[in-house]
């Protein structure tokens, strides 16, 4: 067994880990939107808060590991500069919705299209970036595919908040 191949193992973890917290941040989002008691709401924000312990080091295991392989396998591919780029601004996602999460417990936040834009975008970037690491595109091929998954990841967003504008009903939480 090589080093590479535990620096392969653990990268593979940690986007396993990643995938798992961005599910769940999704999750709660989608039922917070719902919630209809002043109770429910503590239990999908401390998830929602739970998420942090999952995603950051799954984060970083990726970071660290990705860097690892670079250095010593890829080099500077076009593939991996673009998924470098994309996981920076996974990165940055996170930073400008991390008050806005925080905040949840606020009814005008739950419908923060922001948080949706957000968590669609960072959702549709990981299976961008495993096709990259599959396919290993060229440069305009890593851009395409990179563009197509944050565009789609937009649309989602876009049905997603277009969707609950249509069937929101009123919540009882909103009166207080």
């Amino acid at each position: 067994m090589s080093i590479y191949s535990i620096v392969l193992f653990l990268h593979i973890v940690g986007v396993l880990g990643l995938s798992v917290a961005l599910g769940l941040e999704w999750t709660c989002n989608r039922q917070i939107r719902k919630i209809v008691l002043p109770e429910q709401i503590r239990v999908w924000t401390g998830i929602l808060k739970g998420t942090n312990k999952v995603g950051f080091p799954s984060m970083l295991v990726t970071l660290i590991t990705g860097i690892y392989m670079t250095a010593a396998v890829w080099g500077r591919t076009p593939w991996l500069i673009v998924t470098m780029a994309a996981l920076v601004l996974m990165i940055i996602l996170v930073r400008v919705t991390g008050p806005r999460l925080k905040a949840l417990s606020s009814p005008a936040m739950v419908n923060n299209p922001l948080l949706w834009i957000s968590i669609q975008i960072r959702m549709a970037i990981v299976p961008g970036i495993i096709f990259l690491k599959i396919a290993k595109p060229d440069l305009s091929g890593s851009l395409l595919t990179m563009g197509l998954a944050i565009v789609l990841g937009l649309a989602s967003a876009w049905l997603m908040t277009y969707h609950a504008r249509l069937t929101e009903q009123p919540r009882l939480i909103d009166q207080q």
